[in-house]
């Protein structure tokens, strides 16, 4: 009887562990339409992307990887490490990137090109990641 008793609280504390280990989903971003192209935010944790879309087609015009996650096994749960891409805005001729992390990129759109650059005052604060 000692023995199955034992068993089941050991069974709960297991479970319970588990389902605290699991990540809340992303805030959707809402994309930023400029100029006949909309600019909106995709990824799976790993690797974060901002994606370009003829608005009148809906054909994608380009597709540019943000950043990637590196994922360490030492640090517990997969999906515990993933970030994605929080924030989109147009500033002239770039595309501001802020990640879960606060940490800010600059695409280029003429260029395509990639650049960690400071966030500033450009975004609002942003709540912290759970």
């Amino acid at each position: 009887m000692k023995s199955n008793r034992f068993g089941i609280v050991l069974l709960c504390l297991l479970s319970s562990t588990c389902a605290t280990a699991k990540r809340v989903p992303p805030k959707p971003v809402a994309p930023i339409v400029a100029d006949g192209t909309r600019y909106s935010a995709e990824g799976d944790g790993n690797d974060s992307y901002v994606v370009a879309t003829d608005e009148a087609r809906g054909r994608t015009l380009w597709k540019v990887k943000v950043f990637h996650t590196r994922i360490k096994f030492w640090r517990g749960e997969e999906d515990n490490q993933w970030l994605f891409i929080s924030d989109l805005k147009l500033d002239g001729d770039s595309l501001l990137v802020r990640d879960e992390k606060n940490r800010c990129y600059s695409i280029y759109l003429n260029t395509k090109r990639v650049k960690k650059a400071p966030c500033g005052n450009v975004f609002p604060p942003q709540e912290p990641r759970r």
